[in-house]
């Protein structure tokens, strides 16, 4: 891993998340989120536990444009952990806790 690669939590992913709906207008966020409960795919654990469900809420409301949202998303976790990951936003979300793990294992 290079000096400049910043481990981000599930909260600092979450404030990515965030951030990359919130290009898009206010109400994006809170709509989509609600889709997500609405069709029960949001486990206690959130969108971090299940980022798939998340990306077949934003293909459900906006069909092909939710690749623009993808695409905002990604880029906004992209610069906050320096590297160049996936640009899907599943694999990304995986590969980011994957390398915090494999971190938090080699210190300890």
């Amino acid at each position: 891993m290079n000096a400049t690669k910043k481990m981000l939590d599930d909260y600092e992913l979450m404030q990515c998340i965030d951030s990359g709906l919130d290009k898009f207008g206010p109400g994006i966020k809170y709509t989509v989120y609600w889709r997500m409960v609405v069709l029960n795919q949001a486990p206690n654990e959130g969108i971090i536990a299940n980022p798939q469900g998340f990306l077949e809420a934003l293909k459900s409301i906006f069909g092909k444009s939710a690749k623009q949202i993808e695409t905002a998303i990604t880029d906004e976790i992209k610069s906050r952990t320096g590297d160049d990951y996936s640009d899907s936003l599943p694999d990304l979300i995986s590969q980011v806790r994957r390398d915090r793990v494999l971190l938090q294992t080699a210190v300890h």
